[in-house]
């Protein structure tokens, strides 16, 4: 029985300190705006670039 109990509580520490770690990610991507300038210097550039070289058959 204390073999269970505690591979029990070791399971559960490792989710809580995998929670732990996942909340100060997030937590430090939401107060530095993380994600905004992920999209502006990394996936801006790229969309750019991707659809400037499109041939169009039109010009508006």
């Amino acid at each position: 029985m204390k073999k269970i109990l505690k591979m029990i509580l070791k399971v559960l520490g490792k989710f809580l300190l995998i929670g732990l770690i996942g909340f100060v990610a997030t937590f430090t991507l939401y107060i530095t705006n993380g994600e905004n300038k992920l999209i502006y210097y990394v996936i801006r550039p790229f969309l750019n670039k991707h659809y400037d070289s499109q041939v169009r058959d039109r010009k508006i």
